[in-house]
């Protein structure tokens, strides 16, 4: 028998056994007897018993992949970036939209599908366009006192939606590089209250510093707001090697 002859018989005695492993099929007499043919070389005969080895005790292998009908075991490791991705592939392959909505509707409490029909309501209103809302922050300036050179200060500020349309805001801006924000996810109802987080980054800010977040948004009446952050940036003392230094 050529080589060629031989490859394909090993290939299909490897398939046969493989799902005879997963109670689909039955040994091939004809292929297995191939493991004791004579045109096989001490090598080959060898490799075909160590893939059998291992799908008699692995089954289940690269080869074929069990159905899952509840995969949330396999979301708990993943970020909310890679889930959001994960919902992209999920539209790709032809999930409906519809009823991703709909099955997370139902999966939240009943004040939540209150306050979504009311969000549904707006979006149909055309509310990101014209429809706006009035807000209330807790402070419109934070006071950080001395802070040591380095040092990256986290802390957030508090907004509450006093109107009658949710509140949306579309982006911020910093007038110093030193700030990163981190803005809510999702619209806030009236009367419901978010943070609006951020981290400032004191590097290189020696003295007086007042940088500030412009937040753009469907507010009244100037569909944005302003909030600084005031502190002074100390030089970061060197430790004492001992206790007469200065």
């Amino acid at each position: 028998m050529c080589q060629n002859g031989l490859h394909l018989k090993y290939l299909k005695l490897i398939y046969k056994i493989h799902y005879t492993c997963s109670g689909k099929t039955t040994f091939d007499v004809a292929a297995l007897s191939l493991l004791h043919s004579r045109q096989l070389n001490f090598a080959m005969r060898h490799t075909i018993r160590f893939f059998i080895t291992l799908l008699l005790l692995f089954p289940i292998s690269v080869f074929s992949q069990t159905h899952l009908s509840d995969i949330r075991p396999l979301l708990k490791s993943l970020t909310q970036e890679q889930k959001q991705q994960l919902l992209e592939y999920f539209r790709h392959l032809g999930a409906e939209v519809d009823e991703e909505i709909q099955n997370a509707y139902e999966r939240i409490p009943k004040v939540g599908q209150q306050k979504a029909v009311q969000f549904i309501e707006s979006l149909k209103r055309g509310q990101k366009r014209n429809q706006f809302t009035s807000v209330a922050w807790n402070r419109d300036t934070l006071f950080i006192g001395d802070i040591a050179e380095g040092t990256i200060r986290l802390d957030s500020f508090k907004v509450t939606n006093t109107g009658t349309t949710p509140y949306l805001i579309s982006k911020t801006k910093s007038t110093c590089d030193c700030i990163v924000v981190n803005l809510p996810k999702h619209p806030i109802m009236p009367g419901e209250s978010a943070l609006l987080r951020f981290g400032f980054d004191s590097s290189g800010k020696l003295g007086t510093t007042i940088p500030a977040i412009i937040i753009y948004d469907n507010s009244t009446p100037n569909k944005r707001n302003i909030l600084y952050i005031k502190g002074n940036v100390v030089a970061r003392q060197k430790p004492r090697k001992y206790p007469w230094e200065d």
